[in-house]
């Protein structure tokens, strides 16, 4: 997680989750749902909830999986009207604890240029300290999904378009088109 400050938290321990998968309900408080309309430029947030599964991964590591739901209220870029949204989310992230030993890059090809796999799953998310952050997982997540346009639905842009503008107005010779005319007359 590249970021220090949230503007949720809610830490659990790693480990926690020896053995067997848990199961954690996260929802944000009124102060929570707060924090984080404020942080993303929302105009409210009503309902914000995870249900995370926390499975052992590798040695000391989580894996977290399972859906977020929230109902937000953001400002149409057209209208400049509120409107209410639904947004239904599916977490699968991995977490390992952070290690002093330095990895050897493998995606360097014999060009020394990195190659990447699109296809292939993202590296595992750092644990910090021994304690996993899910409030951070969700504003990440959350701050990843929202529209930075968000447009109300049913709402189109209905302005000046600088294509039927040009139409609209008489088109000017252009000066090559003059030159041309004269180098002509001038050959015949």
């Amino acid at each position: 997680m590249a970021k220090d400050k949230f503007p949720y938290s809610f830490k659990v321990t790693a480990a926690s989750v020896i053995d067997k998968d848990q199961t954690v309900l996260v929802a944000p408080d009124e102060a929570g749902l707060k924090a984080i309309d404020k942080a993303f430029d929302l105009e409210a947030v009503h309902d914000l909830k995870a249900e995370f599964t926390l499975k052992p991964y590798r040695k000391a590591g989580l894996r977290v999986v399972g859906p977020i739901s929230a109902t937000i209220t953001q400002v149409c870029v057209v209208s400049l009207e509120p409107f209410q949204s639904s947004l239904k989310l599916d977490v699968d992230r991995t977490f390992e604890a952070h290690s002093g030993k330095q990895r050897k890059i493998r995606d360097l090809n014999e060009d020394g240029e990195i190659e990447i796999d699109l296809e292939s799953l993202d590296p595992p998310d750092v644990i910090v300290d021994g304690v996993l952050d899910l409030g951070a997982v969700i504003c990440e997540e959350l701050a990843l999904s929202l529209d930075p346009f968000p447009r109300k639905p049913g709402v189109a842009f209905e302005g000046g378009d600088v294509e039927a503008d040009d139409e609209v107005t008489e088109k000017k010779p252009s000066p090559f088109a003059a030159l041309q005319a004269l180098k002509d007359a001038k050959e015949n």
